[in-house]
């Protein structure tokens, strides 16, 4: 909804200034790519990767258009590229990261601190003979080293997708009918703290997070355990 997306550009901020990031890689979806979160992030010592959509839509076409013209003449771009390929089932997909340090290029890129570089995803599947390709654009403080970008953006990936099956399958999160007002997202962060709850389970209970859950609901000494008063 807006109002959670709101409260996140709000939190986002905030949570920075209480991380330590000295050293790591920052990587943000499109709703925190903002000039404010850039500088916030640098200024903790951390490198960003950041998603570009249409947030941002004067950033995303430039990218595109120079993509554009890139593909159209590859050899007389300076650029590195890293590629994956993933077979499974019947499924292949294979993952191109284009990397780029013409900032010339983007509009006013003066205002991303530390600006190094850009990079567009090109994911292409084939399923049962039908072929898709979507790209993704991102900006970067790292360099134009395609391999180091690519690993970056398909860690936060690896984490997004984790996180949204464990709560899905241990929460039902797509069942979810809350709607009104802050339910849906007030909802989500009570789940998130459940889950970090039971990831932290000082007993070393064994089973899932499902099987962990039940035994919470119907033992009062193992809920007092998981929230520190046991």
């Amino acid at each position: 909804s807006t109002e959670a997306k709101s409260n996140e550009k709000t939190a986002i901020p905030q949570l920075l200034e209480v991380l330590a990031l000295q050293g790591c890689i920052v990587t943000i979806d499109a709703m925190g790519t903002q000039a404010s979160i850039a500088q916030a992030i640098r200024r903790r010592g951390a490198d960003y990767v950041l998603a570009v959509k249409d947030n941002q839509p004067t950033l995303a076409e430039a990218i595109r258009d120079f993509f554009a013209c890139y593909q159209a003449s590859p050899d007389k771009t300076p650029h590195t590229v890293f590629e994956t390929v993933e077979k499974d089932h019947g499924r292949l997909e294979i993952r191109r990261c284009h990397a780029f340090d013409a900032l010339q290029c983007l509009p006013r890129p003066e205002q991303w601190q530390d600006l190094k570089s850009f990079a567009v995803i090109e994911s292409t599947r084939q399923v049962k003979g039908l072929q898709t390709t979507e790209y993704r654009c991102y900006i970067s403080s790292l360099p134009a080293d395609a391999q180091r970008l690519a690993q970056a953006i398909r860690a936060h990936w690896s984490v997004e997708n984790q996180l949204h099956w464990c709560m899905d399958v241990a929460f039902a999160d797509d069942q979810m009918r809350a709607r009104t007002q802050y339910a849906a997202h007030n909802l989500a962060v009570l789940k998130q703290l459940v889950l970090n709850l039971f990831r932290l389970d000082p007993t070393g209970k064994k089973g899932g997070i499902k099987t962990r859950r039940l035994v919470a609901s119907t033992s009062d000494t193992y809920r007092a355990v998981l929230l520190g008063l046991g």
